[in-house]
């Protein structure tokens, strides 16, 4: 767990992202009912902590720094993220609610399909989708079950299995016509190897193809395997 008592106080992030938003240290000390010198008071101890610029100001106008256009959209979705799960936990009665965590891929290409069933057979039962790429942490997060990816190696928890997957490289088609074409798999090792976070896909790709992992050092990583 990270320790957040060093950190800037979220307060600051809220005003970073007002000021950004509307360019105006003004605006955003009328927005959050604070002075026009609380507002430059935080941006200055953001920007002392990161140790970078976050505006710059000419002529009476303000720019987000490189930095500063760095950090919005992740202050953007942390934001929003609190809201959301704020409001879900406001929203939702416990005790006829199904909290299910569940994968954005599964969910956006599987799971989406199949709700209208699940509604006509359960209309008493609300259902609260937990979309998340991490393992469920029953005991302290609330999920009541969860769609996760594995090899059934699970203890102290029961589980079924839903279907099997089979796992296919793909590529671009303008690759396969490239200076290296791809026509086996040794050929991969011209090209990145795109990999989702936590998965060992391509390590046991590789293994069944026969070849060395460890010739491929190109990787991009990704966490959401919809990218």
């Amino acid at each position: 767990m990270h320790d957040f008592s060093q950190r800037p106080s979220l307060n600051f992030l809220h005003t970073f992202e007002s000021v950004a938003r509307h360019l105006s240290f003004t605006l955003a000390a009328k927005e959050l009912f604070i002075t026009q010198a609380a507002v430059s008071h935080q941006i200055k101890v953001l920007e002392d902590y990161l140790g970078v610029k976050l505006f710059l100001r000419e002529n009476r106008k303000i720019y987000l720094t490189s930095e500063g256009n760095k950090l919005l959209p992740a202050v953007v979705s942390g934001l929003h993220g609190i809201l959301d799960s704020l409001e879900n936990i406001r929203n939702y009665d416990t005790e006829d609610t199904l909290v299910v965590g569940v994968g954005s891929s599964f969910s956006a290409n599987w799971l989406v399909h199949h709700l209208g069933k699940f509604y006509q057979s359960y209309p008493d039962i609300n259902l609260h989708l937990k979309i998340t790429n991490d393992d469920p942490a029953f005991e302290t997060d609330g999920t009541d079950l969860a769609v996760v990816w594995g090899q059934g190696e699970w203890s102290n928890i029961m589980f079924e299995q839903l279907m099997e997957v089979e796992f296919t490289p793909v590529c671009s088609p303008h690759l396969l016509n490239e200076v290296h074409p791809l026509r086996t798999p040794e050929d991969l090792i011209h090209y990145p190897l795109l990999d989702v976070e936590g998965y060992d896909v391509w390590k046991e790709w590789l293994e069944k193809a026969g070849i060395p992992e460890k010739k491929y050092r190109r990787r991009t990583i990704i966490r959401d395997s919809n990218v």
